[in-house]
């Protein structure tokens, strides 16, 4: 069975591609950067060098492909049309699938979908689904909870001041879910051929939980003081600009937690199906407790690049 992944690299594609490594798969990965692979990893995959915007890139990748994960890499913080960075990729997406016939695409999406209206890169993940519906292929749309490791872009301000901040009241409950849990629902989709349809899946995590709820849990596993500081619409503009944001990209950011704090992840009910098994508190041992106590030199570089990178809280690449 021939499956492409898409964003091999990041915090769920490349969880996807071990996974797949097998003699029952082929798997193929189309990546910008061939280099950012991992040896073991390119020496075992079909490496199509390219960029996901392209179609005619994606139509040579998608080849006597069966089953696609399709992931849109997040927008740069120089990003001044966020909504719109994703639909340029599903555009390309629909061109290629339709023309290569691909049967079956996973994609990542977000939670949401119909209660968000102007929610920044989470609107841009629902017209996604929008475009690739009309494709004519059998599209599963995981629509997530906020990703765990996104967390990991308030590390320096955990280490050096003791508190996370972001533009949302820390009473109000979201999903977390964890990219291994992602990763494991898109296998368990990618690799059955025995669907046809178009269907959304969510994937909530164990349970909804506030910021405070999330500072206290990681102030318990690191064993110091972390507290949860609401910062205002003006800061976290302010803060985003000063890290090299166009201001388009910091207010994209600011109308996706307001739209969160307004409820709108409650679009999907949480059932046994949606509710994945990675506890936060399980998370946070497993993932921040290593990097905080392996801090060093190299270490700080880590946390300044996931600040670079991650400072975002939808679902992302």
């Amino acid at each position: 069975m021939k499956i492409l992944i898409t964003a091999p690299t990041g915090k769920i594609g490349r969880r996807i591609v071990r996974e797949l490594l097998s003699p029952e798969f082929s798997v193929r990965v189309i990546v910008r950067d061939p280099a950012r692979l991992a040896t073991e990893i390119r020496e075992q995959v079909e490496v199509i060098s390219g960029s996901l915007d392209d179609a005619a890139t994606l139509r040579r990748a998608l080849d006597g492909v069966e089953s696609l994960f399709w992931c849109v890499p997040a927008e740069s913080l120089s990003e001044t049309k966020v909504e719109q960075h994703y639909e340029r990729f599903a555009y390309a997406a629909w061109q290629a699938i339709r023309e290569a016939r691909t049967p079956r695409v996973v994609t990542i999406s977000a939670g949401g979908k119909g209660r968000a209206r102007r929610a920044g890169p989470i609107s841009g993940l629902h017209a996604m689904e929008e475009i690739l519906n009309e494709s004519a292929a059998a599209i599963c749309h995981l629509r997530c909870g906020l990703l765990m490791e996104n967390l990991l872009s308030q590390m320096q301000g955990i280490l050096e001041h003791g508190f996370l901040s972001y533009p949302i009241p820390g009473h109000i409950p979201v999903p977390f879910a964890a990219a291994s849990d992602i990763a494991d629902a898109a296998l368990r989709r990618l690799v059955r051929k025995d669907w046809k349809s178009i269907e959304a899946i969510a994937i909530h995590g164990p349970e909804d939980l506030t910021h405070s709820q999330v500072a206290a849990l990681i102030e318990r596993v690191l064993q110091r003081p972390v507290q949860y500081r609401r910062a205002s619409t003006q800061q976290y503009t302010e803060k985003l600009v000063q890290k090299g944001a166009s201001v388009e990209y910091a207010r994209a950011q600011v109308a996706m937690f307001s739209e969160l704090a307004g409820g709108i992840m409650r679009a999907e009910p949480r059932t046994p199906e949606s509710t994945t098994r990675t506890a936060f508190a399980a998370w946070a041992e497993s993932e921040l407790r290593p990097l905080v106590q392996s801090h060093s030199s190299e270490a700080r570089t880590t946390v300044a690049s996931f600040d670079s990178e991650l400072g975002r809280a939808c679902v992302a690449a």
